[in-house]
């Protein structure tokens, strides 16, 4: 999936890394890594903050940054539903791939993130999102029990959206996601007062973009989409 990332930001970024007043414009990347994403706008001029929970995250990502000739890169470690410590309209630019925003638990923090990745947009910036699809379940085996299960959840449990979802991943004994449903995320974004330019439903892998047009809400392995 990088490379198609790094592809489809491109595209929707363009070339031009400096502003009309010539300062350099500003990318902010939540659920950043390494810098998988930010460095390579970095090395086109950008300047670039990274945000993660993860320490040993961020001091990869400054390690590399620290590498280019231009290193004004930042590094910040803050929850993502809580990010009043950023300024109103500062970036042109603002990431959140790799299903990130899946692993902020509660829609309505969910919510709350979109909703400050908005505010600190500048008016012409750009939101970039990721998740993964629910609907591609039914595909699995055992995938139509398992939604049916997780609808069950929902409605007896308040803590527990339809989507969520924890196991074990990479040596994480409960780690957290949210997988989304396209309704689902086009409705937070819209709540969120973002407004989607370019919606990409992504193949089963999430490598490239799904081919066909039968059942795509099915055979989709994730959603990318463009916000303004």
């Amino acid at each position: 999936m990088l490379e198609l990332d790094r592809r489809l930001i491109a595209e929707h970024l363009g070339p031009v890394a400096i502003r009309s007043n010539g300062s350099r414009r500003i990318a902010v990347d939540f659920g950043c890594g390494t810098g998988r994403n930010l460095i390579p706008l970095a090395e086109q001029g950008w300047r670039v903050v990274g945000v993660d929970l993860s320490l040993d995250m961020l001091g990869e990502y400054r390690t590399k940054a620290s590498k280019l000739a231009q290193n004004e890169a930042v590094a910040i470690r803050a929850n993502m539903a809580h990010l009043e410590c950023l300024a109103d309209g500062f970036a042109e630019a603002v990431l959140c791939m790799y299903s990130s925003l899946g692993m902020v638990q509660g829609r309505d923090n969910r919510r709350s993130f979109m909703k400050h990745a908005r505010r600190i947009l500048t008016a012409d910036g750009k939101f970039f999102v990721h998740v993964h699809n629910r609907g591609s379940w039914l595909r699995d085996p055992g995938g139509v029990r398992r939604t049916v299960m997780d609808w069950l959840r929902a409605l007896r449990d308040p803590t527990w959206d339809l989507g969520d979802s924890i196991y074990a991943y990479r040596g994480l004994p409960s780690m957290f996601l949210h997988i989304y449903s396209e309704r689902e995320l086009r409705s937070d974004l819209k709540a969120s007062g973002l407004r989607i330019e370019r919606f990409y439903r992504l193949n089963r892998q999430s490598s490239d973009l799904l081919t066909g047009s039968w059942f795509p809400h099915i055979r989709s392995g994730g959603f990318l989409a463009v916000c303004t």
